[in-house]
């Protein structure tokens, strides 16, 4: 059974299901050397701003040149400079000093086309890090997102529009975020109505 918590009281409500729940889990435990992996639009920088928040962690979106931390830090960058020698010294800037870093990005470091590219060093500080990954929606997970993102919109639309929808899209965050877009361009164009077949004509 696919299960959701409402994890931010605010309009950007984080979803949590079974695609994300062992990251919950691993920043819910504050674990002191952390990789949470997860596709463009999956939440990745609402989860780091909100435990952000909660422990108060300072976040960053860039590797500074004056490393002078002293406190529990988030780094979200989409992707990581694991071919810069700076990027090593950042890594090692916290090992060094028993500082908790956790990194938010889209991509694993471990990938084969980023891993031969990387510095050896940096790789090797890296797999000492705990590393969880965001998987892409399942269907329940999917209705869920659509749903949200047209609650953001101030749009309510009948269940079987939103599962007629996902007729023609991939489970991906991106096509969850674009097939919202879809129905409101649809009730836009048609005058606050909608049906299956506009959404059949649409996509078809």
């Amino acid at each position: 059974m696919q299960t959701f918590l409402d994890l931010i009281s605010t309009d950007e409500d984080i979803l949590i299901s079974n695609e994300n729940i062992e990251s919950f889990k691993l920043l819910k435990n504050k674990k002191k050397y952390s990789i949470i992996v997860g596709p463009e639009k999956s939440g990745k920088s609402k989860l780091a701003k909100k435990f952000a928040n909660l422990h108060n962690i300072e976040l960053i979106n860039d590797i500074p040149h004056n490393l002078k931390f002293k406190n529990d830090t988030y780094l979200d960058l989409n992707k990581l400079p694991t071919n810069e020698e700076s990027f090593f010294h950042f890594l090692q800037y916290f090992i060094a000093n028993d500082i908790s870093l956790t990194i938010f990005t889209s991509s694993s470091p471990f990938s084969s086309d980023i891993r031969s590219k990387a510095v050896p060093d940096t790789l090797s500080r890296l797999k000492s890090f705990n590393i969880s990954n965001i998987e892409q929606p399942q269907d329940d997970l999917l209705f869920k997102l659509i749903q949200k993102f047209l609650k953001f919109k101030s749009i309510a639309v009948s269940d079987n529009i939103i599962e007629c929808t996902m007729n023609y899209i991939n489970r991906t965050y991106v096509d969850a975020l674009n097939a919202s877009e879809t129905i409101n361009n649809l009730l836009y164009q048609n005058n606050h109505n909608i049906n299956l077949s506009l959404i059949k004509q649409y996509y078809e």
